[in-house]
């Protein structure tokens, strides 16, 4: 979406001391943590709480990134693969400890990263041993241990398990998180079209509204390029797809799965509902970014591994898609931006938005304001990987 020259009518000004552009998981949970040190802040948002990738992920609440944990320890170094581990671990505590477990469709259920290949079964057999010594609590799973439907496909080697993961309802997620706000204005229907700086404020101008602040958090994750110049061509947008089924008899899954290094997720969901995800190579490269819409191809591929996995009796009921941001690196680029102290991002969640996001809205929030050093296990918004 764009905003015309015609309505641009900014006759409406505010003032507050940190403008949070995005009500998604981070913006959110930034808004959480002013509101915690006694900040005034307002969120403005371009559609609705959660319209953009925290309202239209698989609802998985899970420790670690979709590759497995000895890869991560080969891309980020040991240290760093144990401190995003723990991250996630922390993340779902944090959220548990605002309410997330009381809600009607969140509810514990172990994570599996499923090894469809011998190559990743080495992978995931040497990352239990990795995690193990690292102190993560894990197990390995293997064919005769479980009878649920996708393990009675053939398909799988071997599984590792994340027993203390969870599964929700992201919308439901999202809003009670705003319902945590008690003084925080969310400003919905109105997308930013620029920010301006001068020497006393940061001037962000959104549809019908111009925000005068001292500190802005661009909280966009795909679409952070488009109000901050540093982040295009670093955060791309990259389109995933997914669809609900239901089946013609009950088809309980016994964990939230990963297939596939995380191209593919699969889960029951509400109501007796099979969730599908993924199948992203399938996608047309000049389609990738695109805002919206599904793909024949993907939604086939989508409903290929439903029936070669879950069930061949079924009927689709919604297909969708998000567009998440990718970082060069996998992982969230955090920091001030390399022109102005005063403008911030936190955005390229490469798809762990919802394992990942909430601590980072809440800690990148508290060292924009001074009150705690930048998460340096993430990138600054300077196009660097470290």
């Amino acid at each position: 979406m764009t905003v015309s020259l015609w309505q641009r009518d900014s006759s409406e000004k505010v003032e507050t001391d940190v403008a949070i552009v995005g009500a998604g998981v981070c913006g959110l949970s930034a808004a959480l943590e002013c509101e915690a040190r006694g900040v005034n802040a307002l969120i403005v948002e371009r559609e609705r709480v959660a319209s953009g990738a925290s309202g239209r992920n698989a609802g998985y609440l899970m420790r670690g990134m979709a590759e497995s944990y000895a890869v991560a320890c080969e891309m980020y170094g040991r240290d760093r693969a144990r401190a995003v581990w723990a991250w996630s671990e922390d993340n779902l505590t944090a959220l548990r400890d605002l309410g997330a477990s009381d809600l009607e469709n969140c509810e514990p259920r172990p994570s599996c990263i499923v090894a469809l290949d011998e190559t990743e079964e080495r992978e995931l057999r040497r990352s239990i041993s990795l995690m193990a010594e690292d102190g993560f609590e894990t197990h390995l799973l293997e064919p005769s241990a479980t009878t649920d439907a996708l393990w009675r496909s053939g398909r799988p080697k071997v599984g590792l398990v994340n027993p203390n993961d969870a599964v929700c309802h992201p919308v439901e997620l999202m809003r009670m998180l705003r319902d945590r706000l008690t003084s925080t204005p969310v400003n919905e229907g109105r997308e930013v079209f620029s920010i301006d700086r001068d020497d006393h404020q940061v001037l962000v101008h959104a549809r019908g509204l111009t925000i005068a602040a001292r500190r802005v958090l661009v909280c966009t994750n795909a679409w952070a390029g488009e109000l901050v110049p540093d982040m295009r061509g670093v955060i791309e947008p990259k389109r995933g797809q997914m669809l609900a089924a239901k089946p013609v008899e009950p088809t309980p899954l016994d964990f939230a799965y990963y297939l596939n290094r995380g191209d593919e997720y699969i889960r029951t969901g509400p109501d007796g509902l099979i969730l599908v995800g993924g199948c992203r190579r399938f996608e047309p490269q000049d389609q990738s970014g695109d805002r919206g819409g599904v793909h024949p191809a993907v939604q086939d591929g989508l409903e290929r591994h439903l029936r070669e996995l879950v069930t061949d009796r079924y009927e689709v009921v919604a297909r969708w898609s998000g567009v998440m941001g990718f970082s060069p690196n996998g992982l969230p680029i955090v920091g001030p931006t390399p022109d102005d102290e005063r403008v911030w991002v936190c955005a390229g969640f490469t798809g762990h938005g919802m394992s990942l996001g909430h601590l980072a809205g809440r800690r990148t929030a508290a060292a924009m304001l001074g009150a705690a050093p930048r998460p340096e296990l993430f990138d600054p918004p300077s196009g660097h990987v470290s």
